[in-house]
């Protein structure tokens, strides 16, 4: 029995000892990892900043071809598998490289980008370690140049169909007697978008949508706003006030980017280099990019909570006269807190319309309308709540000069939106059913429109 139980223990040794030879005899490329690489033994280069809970996955299907799957590597797509050709190196790592072509499927964002281009490339080594970049060209109707809308139009009931700065807001809110429905949203909805727009064509003359993801402006060297230039546009008729004598300067491509996804067109802003920018011509900036950084990234890492404290020790430290100690954050719930920062993380969402305006000629202008939704809107509201009273009384004694003379900001205000105090404004925001705020965005002059769109 004994001699027997040798023997099997002798076979069980010889098994093992064969396999682990079968093991050692096996092609390197069989020994690549199969697991996802994430951000500790991943060096990720994107066109746009990539996300930190990026990872890759190779996939072996013989020595020389794989598929490497992208997870949260491409902006706007969750996942992305690439097949790729792979060559050993003399070192030992291996070298891979292809691309695909991702046509649009989501019929919402089909009317701006028809497809994505990923191009992938990179080296993996057997312990695990990648090195691997990744570039995206989107193709579709968003990827050009589009100027500021250059006049208002208006549609058939007299509301403003575009406009530089559009403001969108409905509210049926009425005051205690039941009168004026709707009237204090409706007001403040035309006489900001005029407003504005006229602020917005001395400071801004057109957008740029990359194919790889970066956003690159005109802008004014010097912004010389007119008071009187566009109040007198506002009541004479006059339209957006002339931008002829503005010097233009091109943005950097480093500043914004912009990605689609989800029916949203995402802009990230690159806070540093904003930043930078703003203060190259500082002698002693306050604040230098890296500090900046230094601050985003602490912030990414903190919870709701703590980002609360943190903004409520600031406010407090301004002292009560000033009118921003009164703003309460602890209205502001920690998940709304940490969504703002996922926004600062993954870019802003913002909500777009397309559309084409006949022109007299009989040509068409194309538009694109994006801009900040009320959900947004709605996270902030109930720390500015308790400032309104404060506000209200800041407004009642304050004048504006207009055409040399002084005038009540708050006499305007009244006249506009029929409401008696500042503080109507929480009941007008709670009955507010749509909000957005943005930028009108169009490939041509609409200082030519057909009169059907006048009428």
């Amino acid at each position: 029995m004994k001699k027997n139980l040798f023997y099997l223990f002798a076979l069980i040794c010889s098994m093992s000892l064969f396999t682990a030879c079968s093991d050692d005899d096996d092609p390197s490329w069989k020994k690549l990892p199969t697991q996802a690489i994430t951000a500790e033994n991943l060096s990720l280069t994107t066109n746009i900043p990539n996300n930190p809970d990026a990872s890759v996955r190779l996939i072996m299907s013989d020595a020389q071809s794989g598929v490497i799957a992208l997870s949260k590597a491409v902006r706007g797509m969750d996942e992305v598998e690439v097949n790729v050709n792979v060559t050993e190196q003399s070192d030992g790592s291996f070298k891979f490289q292809g691309e695909k072509n991702i046509e649009t499927t989501t019929k919402a964002m089909t009317d701006l980008i028809s497809s994505t281009t990923v191009r992938v490339e990179g080296t993996i080594t057997l312990d695990g370690k990648a090195e691997v970049a990744v570039t995206t060209a989107a193709t579709g109707n968003l990827v050009k140049k589009w100027n500021m809308c250059d006049n208002f139009v208006f549609d058939k009931k007299s509301k403003i169909a575009h406009a530089p700065f559009m403001l969108n807001w409905v509210s049926p809110y009425a005051d205690a007697d039941g009168q004026n429905a709707g009237l204090a949203a409706e007001n403040i909805q035309h006489m900001g978008s005029i407003i504005v727009s006229g602020i917005m064509v001395k400071l801004l003359k057109d957008v740029e949508f990359k194919a790889d993801g970066s956003i690159v402006a005109n802008y004014a060297k010097d912004a010389e706003i007119n008071q009187d230039e566009i109040i007198s546009g506002i009541f004479g008729g006059g339209g957006l006030p002339s931008t002829e004598d503005i010097t233009w300067l091109t943005s950097p491509a480093n500043l914004a980017y912009w990605y689609a996804g989800n029916d949203h067109v995402h802009v990230l802003l690159n806070i540093p280099a904003i930043v930078a920018e703003a203060m190259k011509d500082a002698e002693n900036p306050s604040m230098t990019p890296e500090a900046i950084l230094g601050i985003v990234e602490m912030v990414k890492g903190m919870t709701g909570a703590q980002i609360k404290e943190l903004l409520g020790g600031f406010l407090s430290s301004m002292g009560s006269d000033n009118i921003l100690s009164k703003l309460d954050i602890t209205k502001i719930s920690d998940s709304d807190i940490e969504k703002l920062i996922g926004y600062v993380v993954n870019g802003f969402p913002l909500g777009y319309d397309t559309s084409e305006v006949a022109l007299k000629d009989g040509s068409k202008v194309s538009t694109f309308h994006v801009y900040l939704e009320k959900e947004i809107f709605d996270i902030f509201m109930p720390a500015l709540y308790p400032m309104l009273p404060d506000l209200d009384v800041m407004l009642k004694n304050m004048t504006v000069e207009v055409f040399g003379s002084p005038m009540p900001v708050w006499g305007l205000i009244q006249m506009l939106t029929a409401l008696n105090s500042l503080t109507e404004f929480e009941d007008v925001w709670k009955a507010t059913t749509l909000f957005n705020v943005g930028l009108d965005l169009a490939t041509g002059s609409l200082k030519d429109v057909a009169e059907e769109e006048e009428e």
